[in-house]
């Protein structure tokens, strides 16, 4: 057991290298235990507002409602159902439901969206949406009333006490009205609920639909989420064949996949910390093996076994790794500890993180001991076989040549290692660096490896913000859209542009202006005989929108709209889905007219198109601009011209000309990052998570760079006691350090960056095919399956050049140490 002891005091022996690999360590495994309990707390936060709010944790359903929402899959008797269910261990409580899609107006303002009849006592025992209410009051059974959220309220011009008229198709097909008084007016910061939800006691919406009794849905909340498939199993055992058992998986796809895509980036991130961790290790060990080839020479030729050896290095490499994971585990689980009790606030980036359904402006990570457990020996295993390797290099030496330095160490190359012209030391230090290159290849590799690393997180994040912000511009927007002032609130047709043609021919006329089309944008209700959904209906010139954007492109069924073709709708593959219709069949489309009447019309489906984007692709329809003109009452107005740019870049000053073109009209103009502000927030909330990991990441990297250039200096301590012997000057020793340290980190830097380029250029050409991580990712527009990293020079270069900057500002203490060595203290080091 003595070798244990000898181990440790070997430790001690040279602290500061041993706190740099500690360091080492424990900075990347506290980092690792902060960025996962970060994802954690996001990923819990979601499932737990979303479940909360208003989805349970399960709902029963009569089979086949959950991917077929209509009222002939209601359970006509579900008391029976409720009593089984609540006679389920698993279940804390259950609440009926009646669900259908409505048209809901007042005044000149309509949005389509879901009633949802409940009864109220039970409802809160399910789901805390009563406890959202930020004015008026609750629902009760006996009052007639509609619980709204307040982006809905914002939209319709509403408050408590006014009326709100809903229209919606009832349980035998006819059409079915009535006027509601508002009771209340909820905030749960979930756009598909403040937005889209309407609230009403059960019995009222029975009478609405002239439903007879029945539900469509009972919601369950679970004793311990965690059981879900347990208790979901029991559930579809008691209940039988004709009902079905939906999770929250189910019932909440996208927050499903999101916490999945969080949990996929993490494990990527996580990976690179795991190579750097592994240089982390291996470069001080095998840097300290190699220069203490003497000191084991020593060894082994006063008797000491090969094997005893190879144990003495591996001790000191574990001994490191496990105060590495103390000192880790201790500032890791601090950090995140204190984060959980104080969160982490997101203010800024409310807008963002409503594309992140459930997840609030605060943010607690999650502290859990298995993690940390996995981590810790995750790292520990890796420095142990980080280790290996040098220690089985130790066990080889051949002790005369050990003791008297290996030969290929002390051999000088008379080749020429470069132009003679260079100052004398700058040819010393190139001539250092190329003598040993085993050493030389090992220090570099260290920072490249985690070069290529950060290269290739910084390109899969640039080029995943640029290609959402790209397609979502291309497929809806355009990069600039012009309106009346305050049209984009609630949509009204009332707020068309009167002089579009002179208007449209400006715009055109303006430099930097590829395309412009006009548009009108309406908020609608698409209905067949049997279903109904809420829709944003778009009347488009076929002819100029194919310039501005590329939705014609994205047709997989008919064809794209065609001027003339009043008489025919283009519709996504979801909402074809979720309306039931195929090419050729018919929908109804009800909206708000300029006049203040309700304008319908019937249109034949004539195209079917597929963006990836599953909200895109389930909310809106279009029709050529004469027929939504008519439809809308609007003559020859138009709602909106969009714009499209030469570069995107350049949106500022192109809006900036537009608006002295255009002159005092009493049109806006607003820019992509207004149109899109969940996009334009979610992207600036990514590159803040983002760029703290990478700042992170760069910490890790640079506190590698610096234990290569303090392991470069302090294990050659001998060798520069007989420079200094020999009359080399301290400035002159001091300045081949520095040199060295330079030409270390630049072959580091031009490996590293060119292989992570090389890597990003590749997938990007080739692209990175996350489909399955990212279907159903409904929320953020413009997001398609494939990922194409992107390499842009002002995220790149600006970290590089820190790097090399810090590498340097380093390499200046240990230099100046090395120029006050005592020349003879020094040549005795072992």
């Amino acid at each position: 057991m003595m070798l244990l002891p000898l181990a440790v005091r070997n430790v001690l022996r040279n602290r500061r290298r041993s706190a740099i690999t500690i360091s080492s360590i424990a900075i990347g495994l506290a980092a690792m235990i902060f960025n996962w309990g970060f994802t954690a707390g996001m990923n819990r936060e979601m499932v737990e507002n979303t479940t909360r709010y208003f989805a349970g944790d399960a709902q029963v359903h009569l089979k086949g409602y959950h991917d077929d929402p209509i009222l002939d899959l209601a359970m006509p008797d579900s008391a029976p159902i409720l009593h089984a269910v609540r006679n389920e261990a698993g279940v804390a409580a259950a609440s009926i439901r009646l669900e259908t899609k409505a048209l809901a107006s007042r005044g000149d303002k309509s949005r389509g969206l879901m009633l949802v009849g409940v009864e109220p006592a039970d409802e809160a025992q399910v789901t805390m949406l009563s406890d959202a209410i930020v004015a008026g009051q609750p629902l009760t059974t006996g009052a007639p009333g509609v619980l709204i959220g307040e982006m809905l309220a914002e939209a319709l011009a509403v408050r408590p006490g006014q009326n709100i008229v809903f229209v919606g198709q009832g349980y035998d097909g006819s059409i079915s009205s009535g006027k509601y008084p508002v009771r209340g007016i909820f905030r749960s910061k979930i756009d598909d609920l403040d937005g889209y939800v309407a609230v009403m006691p059960l019995p009222v919406v029975r009478e609405f639909l002239s439903a007879p009794g029945g539900a469509t849905a009972i919601a369950l909340r679970l004793r311990e989420r965690s059981r879900l498939e347990p208790v979901s199993a029991g559930l579809a055992e008691r209940l039988g064949d004709r009902y079905e058992v939906v999770g929250w998986p189910r019932l909440l796809p996208m927050v499903a996949v999101s916490s999945r895509f969080h949990e996929v980036t993490t494990y990527v991130v996580l990976l690179v910390f795991f190579v750097v961790v592994v240089f982390a290790v291996a470069n001080p060990v095998l840097m300290s093996v190699m220069e203490r080839t003497r000191e084991f020479g020593i060894m082994l030729a006063v008797g000491m076994s090969r094997t005893r050896v190879l144990r003495l290095v591996l001790y000191e490499s574990i001994l490191l790794g496990i105060v590495g994971l103390i000192v880790g585990n201790a500032v890791g689980w601090t950090v995140t500890a204190y984060f959980a009790r104080a969160g982490i606030h997101l203010h800024g980036f409310e807008a963002g993180l409503r594309t992140m359904p459930g997840l609030s402006d605060v943010v607690y990570p999650v502290v859990s001991a298995e993690r940390g457990v996995v981590l810790s020996v995750a790292v520990f295993v890796i420095a142990g076989l980080a280790a290996l390797y040098p220690a089985a290099k130790a066990v080889q030496l051949r002790p005369i040549e050990a003791i008297r330095g290996l030969p290929a160490a002390m051999r000088v190359s008379s080749r020429n290692t470069g132009d003679s012209r260079l100052p004398v030391f700058v040819l010393l230090a190139l001539r250092n660096l190329l003598r040993n290159p085993r050493r030389t290849a090992l220090m570099a590799a260290g920072a490249a490896f985690g070069i290529v690393g950060f290269v290739f997180i910084l390109g899969f994040f640039d080029g995943f913000f640029d290609q959402t912000i790209e397609n979502s511009t291309r497929y809806l927007t355009g990069h600039i859209q012009v309106e009346r002032k305050g049209f984009r609130k609630d949509y009204a047709p009332e707020l068309a542009i009167d002089d579009a043609v002179s208007l449209l021919q400006a715009v055109r006329g303006t430099p930097g202006v590829i395309a412009a089309a006009p548009r009108t944008q309406v908020q609608a209700l698409a209905s067949t005989a049997s279903k109904s959904e809420g829709i944003m209906l778009i009347g488009i010139d076929p002819v100029a929108e194919a310039k501005v954007t590329f939705i014609s492109r994205t047709v997989v069924q008919g064809r794209a709209l065609i001027p003339g073709a009043d008489r025919e709708v283009m519709i996504g593959r979801r909402l074809a889905d979720k309306l039931g219709v195929r090419l050729g069949e018919k929908i109804v489309v009800m909206a708000q007219a300029a006049n203040g009447e309700l304008g319908t019309a019937a249109y034949g489906v004539g195209g079917i198109f597929s963006t990836e984007s599953a909200s895109f692709d389930g909310a809106f329809a279009f029709v050529t601009l004469p027929a939504a003109q008519s439809l809308l009452a609007l003559g020859s107005r138009v709602s909106t011209i969009n714009v499209r740019l030469e570069d995107r870049a350049h949106v500022s000053a192109a809006v900036a000309l537009l608006r002295a073109r255009i002159g005092g009209t009493d049109v806006t103009l607003i820019p992509w990052q207004e149109l899109l502000p969940q996009l334009e927030d979610m992207v600036r909330l990514l590159r803040v998570v983002s760029s703290i990991i990478l700042a992170v990441l760069l910490l890790v990297i640079t506190t590698s760079v610096i234990n290569t250039v303090f392991m470069a200096v302090t294990e050659r301590t001998r060798e520069f006691g007989v420079m200094l012997a020999l009359g080399t000057s301290p400035a002159a020793l001091r300045r081949m350090v520095v040199y060295e340290s330079i030409a270390l980190l630049l072959i580091a830097s031009a490996v590293g960056y060119g292989a992570g380029i090389a890597l990003v250029l590749y997938l990007g050409h080739a692209g990175m095919d996350l489909s399955s991580f990212f279907a159903g990712y409904s929320a953020i527009p413009g997001l398609t399956g494939i990922v194409y990293p992107r390499i842009f020079g002002a995220t790149v270069v600006p970290p590089g050049i820190a790097l090399l900057i810090a590498g340097v500002l380093v390499s200046l203490y240990p230099a100046a140490k090395a120029a006050r060595l005592d020349p003879v203290q020094a040549i005795r080091h072992v």
